[in-house]
């Protein structure tokens, strides 16, 4: 595979598609959150998906760079993890007040990718040596 496909970081490419993926299911879906109800507009705004989006290409970005940061990388990595801990806490809170059983398992679906992120900021580079 890596004949074929030289990456360097592969797990950022697999991260960054993912928030891609959430971010499309946010914009395109206007009426997905209703709890709580103050919140709502807030969660359904496009601008949350449109985050998601960007730091996803920007990972992406990031991996396919050939000047990679490591501050960029770190920024990077703390921003997702906190878009991904916002999501999950909305999924599983909506999960529990509908009792609908897709929305919790897009928060397990999300923790698990808050756990990937959490692996690749474990090993990446924290300073220049």
């Amino acid at each position: 595979m890596k004949k074929i496909l030289p990456l360097s970081h592969p797990q950022h490419i697999i991260l960054g598609l993912a928030l891609v993926g959430i971010g499309l299911i946010l914009i395109y879906n206007d009426f997905y959150f209703f709890w709580p109800p103050f919140a709502a507009s807030f969660l359904n705004d496009d601008l949350i998906g449109g985050i998601f989006m960007i730091i996803g290409i920007l990972v992406i970005k990031w991996a396919l760079d050939n000047r990679n940061k490591i501050a960029v990388n770190r920024n990077l990595l703390i921003i997702t993890a906190g878009l991904l801990a916002l999501e999950a806490t909305a999924e599983f809170s909506h999960g529990c007040v509908s009792g609908q059983p897709h929305m919790l398992t897009a928060g397990f679906l999300e923790v698990i990718v808050l756990l990937f992120n959490f692996s690749i900021i474990g090993k990446s580079k924290k300073r220049n040596y």
